[in-house]
């Protein structure tokens, strides 16, 4: 009794006076686990990069990515900082990934925040961590949002753990506060963020922030901030960080420095842009309902990768949910939509990859290309959709990412891929398998596509290069950051010389496409609004070349400056010197004629095609058959369009208020709104090429020299220039009609001078010059991070117990302080952690020691384990009246294990551990018997073989969604090593077998109550079996045991372990060599029904009511309907005390060998320890026994 009332006293002075966060483990002994997959040995060797303060770190191909990250993230870090006014005290740690495969195989944060969501950048501790697809802005995005989010971590939360600590408990901020100010930091407004505000603003499904920051957090916070920057200015929202860290409270931080609290604050945001958003649908127009395709889609995922056949007759597509894809076809004149491929698996953990699969048509029609990754290696099938017959073949290893993918012929693909971190075109032959390179240098090169206008096979695509040549460049000080410009390669000709298409400073011009032999599109977002957009190519006069024939038949070419020039001048200087300057230099005497001609070129003409209200996401075409599919985002669903283009076609469309606001802060004309007008011939065109007028002669700039032949000396008289305007020149193979220029009509479009300006160095915010030689090899170093102080009662490394026959009692660890240390590598492929429990009881102290290996596919783990305790045995009968019913022996048990995880993917992993245990037994000498008992040590080996599952997802404490189980096999044999007098090994006779089971799911109900399942069992053979205890919960603080049910004799018998949990009984309402068990619990966080807004404090936001049902049973022999069960037999005995029983009867009577449990239960998070309160009414043989309480530390069942 004295016992007790310590072991109560202990209890709760931990409870109530703990002062450190603690941490409960994973209930009833079940390890699971998640794992991060390595599929190369690039990780092998790591870089680092050190600035003034960025640690930048990479690996293998990613050297090129890098060099842009620290570019871009010491040019970035003054204006975030500044944004946020907060110094670091400490350098941010950057590590860079050649893409978004390569980033979910790091170990790092693979204990802490495994979660990885679509769009968001990783951040654990100091630590950024950034991937390549393909886009240098996206780049950018990722690195203001990691050097923001690690700012604003050590603003809100300290740098010291002290801090930490301290307010981690007081202030607790909602999700959309800290991860949209994040989101806000990394990227400015655009033109999908406010076609995604606006689709939800009009659909009417958030009628209050609340509840828009509940479903969407990240979006719902970037908008808020949006608001705040765009009402009250960027330096509002530095001070509303200080004061909301100051008061800790969010509200209390609106009202002191915006006047309004958080309610009022958040409900004139939304107004704000209800009235925005309504103004402008009222001069937008919705997609025309013609041609509307709806595909079967009721999950509601995202489509992707639309294509439209050759023949216009199919259409191909994705579908993909978080990483599981499938491929479709759809027949246009059936409606029969196909399955054609599928892969991939669904991860709900991680972003998901959107990038692949690609697909592409075969010209012939009757083939379908689809380019997807597996492991980390892309595959390109080809499928045969008459048959369905597929040939899969390996991409080059060099390409680290296909971006996009069309064919040019049957036997060859353009590409869009990443190679050594750069984004380049490639040409693919599929029978060869070889790959020539167009373009090798460091600007974004995005939506190659196959087209044919007049005549030319070329390839259209989207780059945000300044230069219009193909030539190799690496980086330097110029960063590509700018926006996207649509440009033409002819593809027969192979001129280094591009085309360009578009030239506009703030607008995105991607999907190039043609329509027929004449005419192209792409979408642009120029207008606010992602809208299509039509050109050509027009012939025009660009300059006028004078040839100077000369008697002895030489011939030379100068630059008529006297005549229009409608090309930049710099270019033409190149290859041309002016007139004059090539007649001062030539006698006179020598020419014999001279003749002047134009210069054919051609030049883009574009004009806008929709003015719809919503961005068009998609489109493709088909030149053949002149039919183009566009797809759109309404309602939360996509929707396709077929539609037969009017080339023609105009019209004015509209500029939203975001672009007027672009378009002024950046001193640019805003265009007149107006009432928009469709199949208008009095728009004008927008013509891309620079315009000099006619009355302007360019002067050449200084530094121009022009060489003549030495021989020619100037005359001085000059001859009789004879002007003749005859055939083009050889750069146009035709003579095509030459359109009037109205100089005064055109609009000059900004030089190339000023968009190179606006990437240029700036005075305060030079870019970082990369310097080779500064470059580090990375060396292995551990740092701490963390050192804990827990309470729990969890038994370590699924630890086993021996069995001492009927006398003994399962011996449950009491609630400990359990102080642990625990150190990783910068990379985390190596962790080592060391830790001791101390039992409030004092009884039972542990220690132990675990490194983890994980640097490799195959992860290790060493662990090394001891425990002393002391238990209480009852003495065997008969004994001296003058002794205790009970003595004490000291058990101390040494474990060793080497445990070997192979992952299969992120969600499965096979498993082996191998130990070896010793366990030493010594009687307490208190009287002769255990002064007389003899020690005794007992050796084992054992193997377990194991395979996981788990794609659970945490939501909050206690609460997940998703599928985990483990399957296990247990071999144990004893073994007797002895180093006296000689060294010798001899194995034991016996041996035991178990194999078990355990699986779990969790369904949520609604969004924020679910339900949870669990089935265990396992059965256990050999000479000496597993004896399982039913009964009780886990981890029960002060557990009881059910004498009245007998154990079994020690012959058969090794070990012990609960069976847990079957609530409403002591431990041992069932015991045997096998058991089975099935829980159900209905979780309500009942406080979050309560309040709209999100529930701060951990009491109340954890709180939940429990209504659960346990089934179970345990059993000896193959049923445990079996007659002989021991169960059902009960050994009656009498004779004098303290002496052998005289007579002894066996009774026989039938117990129902299932019991059941069932009742309420109350969760919740106190002082940082997860409690369970459980009141329950246990069902033996159909009656309904007395409640009992459980009361009992740790998450889940």
């Amino acid at each position: 009794m004295r016992i007790s009332i310590l072991y109560i006293i202990g209890t709760l002075f931990i409870l109530f006076f703990n002062p450190v966060f603690l941490q409960s483990q994973s209930a009833a002994q079940v390890s699971f686990g998640k794992n991060r997959v390595q599929y190369h040995h690039q990780f092998d060797d790591w870089s680092l990069y050190e600035t003034g303060n960025f640690i930048t770190y990479w690996y293998g191909d990613a050297r090129n990515v890098a060099q842009s990250a620290l570019q871009l993230a010491e040019y970035d870090f003054p204006d975030v900082q500044q944004l946020l006014e907060h110094q670091p005290t400490e350098k941010i740690e950057m590590l860079v990934f050649s893409d978004l495969t390569d980033l979910k195989q790091s170990n790092i944060g693979e204990d802490d925040v495994f979660l990885l969501q679509t769009g968001e950048t990783k951040v654990v501790g100091n630590k950024v961590f950034i991937y390549f697809d393909g886009d240098h802005r996206h780049l950018r995005a990722q690195i203001r949002e990691g050097v923001a989010g690690v700012l604003l971590n050590s603003m809100l939360y300290g740098a010291n753990l002290q801090e930490i600590v301290s307010n981690a408990v007081l202030l607790n901020l909602p999700p959309w506060y800290t991860r949209g100010l994040t989101a806000f930091c990394g990227e400015d407004w655009n033109t999908e963020l406010d076609d995604q505000l606006r689709e939800l603003i009009q659909s009417g499904r958030f009628k209050s922030f609340d509840r828009f920051a509940r479903e969407q957090p990240r979006f719902a916070g970037q908008a808020f901030w949006y608001y705040i920057n765009l009402h009250f200015g960027k330096g509002t929202i530095s001070n509303l960080l200080y004061l909301t860290r100051i008061n800790r409270s969010v509200d209390n931080g609106f009202f002191y420095v915006l006047g309004n609290g958080y309610r009022r604050t958040t409900e004139s945001m939304m107004d704000y842009f209800k009235d925005r958003y309504t103004k402008e649908l009222q001069a937008l127009s919705p997609a025309d309902e013609s041609g509307k395709i709806e595909v079967k889609n009721r999950k509601k995922l995202p489509l992707i990768q639309l294509k439209i056949s050759p023949d216009g007759k199919r259409l191909a597509y994705v579908s993909n949910d978080l990483g599981k894809w499938k491929v479709y076809t759809y027949d246009l004149e059936t409606g029969v939509r196909k399955r054609v491929m599928k892969g991939g698996a669904r991860n709900a953990l991680q972003s998901a990859d959107y990038n692949y699969p690609q697909i592409a048509w075969n010209p012939d029609n009757q083939q379908l290309a689809v380019l997807y990754e597996r492991r980390d290696v892309p595959h390109l099938a080809m499928i045969e959709l008459a048959t369905g017959k597929k040939e899969v073949s390996d991409l080059s290893p060099e390409f680290q990412r296909v971006f996009s993918m069309d064919f040019i012929s049957p036997a060859e693909i353009a590409l869009s891929a990443a190679v050594k971190g750069y984004s380049d075109l490639f040409i693919y032959r599929t029978i060869t398998r070889q790959t020539e390179r167009l373009s090798n240098d460091f600007w974004d090169d995005l939506d190659a596509t196959v087209v044919t206008l007049d005549g030319h096979k070329s390839l259209i695509f989207s780059s945000n290069r300044l230069t219009d040549t193909l030539t190799t460049q690496r980086l330097d000080t110029i960063l590509p950051v700018d926006h996207f410009d649509l440009f033409l390669y002819d593809l027969e000709t192979r001129n280094p010389v591009l085309q360009r298409l578009t030239d506009t400073p703030l607008a995105d011009e991607r999907m190039g496409m043609g329509i027929d032999s004449s005419h192209f599109s792409f979408l642009s977002d120029e207008s606010g609004i992602i809208n299509r957009k039509i050109g050509k190519l027009e012939p025009y006069v660009a300059w006028s070349q004078t040839r100077i024939y000369m008697k002895d038949g030489a011939e030379f070419n100068a630059l008529d400056m006297s005549r229009p020039i409608h090309f930049p001048l710099s270019q033409i200087l190149i290859h041309l010197a002016p007139l004059d300057t090539v007649l001062s230099n030539i006698d006179s005497t020598l020419i014999d004629s001279i003749k002047t001609f134009p210069v054919i070129k051609k030049r883009p003409i574009v004009w806008n095609s929709t003015n719809y209200d919503r961005n068009i996401i998609q489109q493709h075409s088909t030149q053949r058959a002149q039919k183009m599919v566009e797809a759109i985002y309404k309602n939360r669903k996509t929707i396709f369009h077929v539609r037969q283009l009017n080339p023609e076609s105009k019209i004015q469309p509209y500029t939203t208020h975001w672009r007027e606001q672009t378009l002024r802060a950046n001193g640019m004309p805003v265009p007149e709104n107006m009432t928009p007008i469709e199949e208008t011939g009095g728009l004008e065109p927008e013509i891309i090429v620079p315009v000099i007028p006619r009355d302007t002669i360019p002067e050449i700039e200084p530094g121009w020299l022009f060489q003549v032949p030495d021989y020619i000396k100037p005359a001085p008289k000059p001859a009789k220039v004879v002007v003749e305007f005859s055939e083009p020149t050889p750069e146009s193979p035709k003579k095509p009609e030459i359109s009037a220029i109205k100089p005064d009509s055109m609009p000059v479009t900004p030089g190339r001078k000023g968009r190179t300006e606006r990437l240029a160095v700036k005075k305060n915010n030079p870019v970082e010059r990369f310097y080779p030689y500064k470059i580090i090899p990375y060396r292995l170093r551990f740092r701490t991070d963390y050192i804990s102080t827990t309470m729990d009662n969890n038994q370590m490394f699924e630890g086993l117990q021996l069995y001492e026959g009927p006398e003994s009692r399962l011996n449950v660890p009491p609630p400990g302080v359990l102080l642990r240390a625990n150190f990783k590598d910068l990379l985390e492929n190596y962790v080592i952690e060391a830790g001791f429990r101390l039992p409030i009881t004092f009884n039972g102290m542990e220690y132990y020691l675990w490194l983890d290996d994980k640097k490799k596919r195959m992860d290790k783990r060493f662990v090394i384990y001891r425990r002393t305790f002391l238990n209480s045995i009852l003495r065997p009968q008969p004994y001296p009246p003058n002794l205790a019913p009970e003595y004490q022996e000291r058990t101390t048990t040494l474990l060793g294990q080497y445990e070997l995880r192979y992952p299969l993917d992120v969600f499965t992993s096979l498993r082996a551990t191998f130990g070896l245990r010793e366990d030493k037994v010594r009687a307490l000498s208190s009287d002769p018997y255990t002064l007389e008992k003899p020690d005794r040590a007992e050796q084992r080996a054992s193997v377990r073989l194991a395979a996981v599952f788990d794609n659970t997802v945490d939501i909050d404490i206690n609460f997940k969604t998703g599928t985990r189980a483990k399957a296990y096999t247990d071999i144990i044999k004893g073994f007797d090593l002895n180093t006296q007098p000689n060294l010798s090994l001899k194995f034991a006779k016996g041996f035991t077998t178990v194999i078990g089971v355990d699986a779990r799911h969790y369904q949520m109900l609604d969004r924020r109550s679910q339900i949870a399942f669990r089935f265990a069992g396992a059965t256990s053979f050999g000479s000496e079996k597993m004896l399982y205890i039913l009964g009780g919960v886990d981890n029960w603080i002060l557990p009881r045991f059910n004498d009245a049910i007998g154990l079994p004799a020690q012959d058969e018998f090794a070990y012990q372990a609960p069976a847990v949990n079957l609530r409403g009984f002591k431990q041992n309402i069932r015991n045997g060599n096998s058991y089975a068990l099935l829980n159900t619990e209905l979780r309500i966080p009942i406080f979050k029904y309560f309040s709209k807004k999100p529930v701060m404090g951990n009491f109340f936001r954890n709180f939940q009511i429990i209504g659960f049902f346990d089934m179970g049973t345990a059993w000896q022999g193959p049923s445990p309907y079996d007659g002989d069960n021991p169960i059902n037999i009960v050994f009656l005995e009498k004779g004098p005390d303290g002496q052998a029983p005289i007579v002894t009867m066996r009774v026989n009577y039938f117990r129902d060998p299932v019991v059941a449990g069932y009742g309420v239960g109350l969760r919740t998070l106190l002082f940082g320890m997860y409690l369970r309160a459980d009141y329950a009414w246990g069902i033996e043989s159909r009656e309904i026994q007395k409640p009992l309480l459980h009361i009992a530390l740790g998450t889940d069942f």
